[in-house]
């Protein structure tokens, strides 16, 4: 249980089976909600048990850092997208806000699949911090599908822009908290020491102007499912009914 719940020893290997393995999960329990979503839609459960899920895997790991004294002001303030993200995914999930859902959903599924599939982890399989990671993503992204697929909430152009504002005004004031205290958060200093997305940006610091562009066309991609239509009013169910 010791070594468990320890700091972990490196071992983590991109796409190795147990990678791919969680990755398969959270993709057939994604589909099972499209499956189910009228069935869903009735149920009140499931939101009790993404915020469950959201506050656990966030909770828990602060509890793992600071039993293996590796918390630090530079490293485990909630700051990093995905971290933020969890903190709007209860909010949403306690308010059914539409302007949060909109940045959850265009700037947390887009963050939390690319974390997803190219993971910033070291730890070894099914150590305490392999799981909390996977658990962690994973919930952001099912919130996110949640209120799309299930709750059928859609998104405006003015919503998707005015979201986008917001990820930038949001990341200059991430920048203030980077240079005042020499962290990292949202990899504005520095990329990441293991494989991502970035290493194929360019270098510092034109890899951020890269990434807005990515993270544009991204939004623009997971936009059209759910873009609001002229016509469409708060009872209908447009985007994924059939």
């Amino acid at each position: 249980m010791e070594n468990w719940f320890g700091a972990g020893a490196s071992g983590f290997r991109m796409f190795q089976w147990e990678h791919v393995l969680l990755l398969m999960l959270i993709l057939f329990v994604s589909m099972g909600m499209y499956r189910y979503r009228i069935r869903m839609r009735k149920m009140q459960l499931w939101k009790k048990v993404l915020i469950t899920g959201l506050v656990v895997s966030e909770s828990s790991y602060h509890i793992w850092a600071v039993h293996n004294d590796l918390w630090d002001l530079h490293i485990f303030l909630p700051l990093q997208l995905c971290s933020f993200n969890i903190l709007l995914s209860v909010l949403l999930l306690l308010t059914d806000n539409r302007r949060l859902f909109a940045f959850v959903y265009l700037f947390g599924l887009t963050g939390a699949i690319q974390g997803l599939l190219t993971p910033e982890l070291f730890q070894e399989p099914w150590h305490f911090r392999f799981i909390q990671y996977f658990m962690a993503h994973a919930f952001i992204v099912w919130t996110a599908l949640y209120y799309a697929i299930v709750r059928s909430y859609t998104i405006s152009w003015h919503l998707l822009f005015q979201s986008f504002l917001w990820l930038n005004i949001y990341a200059i004031g991430v920048y203030v908290v980077d240079v005042t205290i020499d962290a990292n958060y949202m990899f504005l200093l520095e990329k990441p020491t293991n494989a991502s997305l970035l290493d194929y940006l360019g270098p510092y610091p034109w890899y951020i102007l890269s990434l807005e562009l990515v993270a544009l066309c991204l939004c623009l991609l997971v936009f059209i499912p759910v873009k609001e239509k002229l016509n469409h009013t708060k009872e209908d169910h447009p985007p994924f009914e059939v």
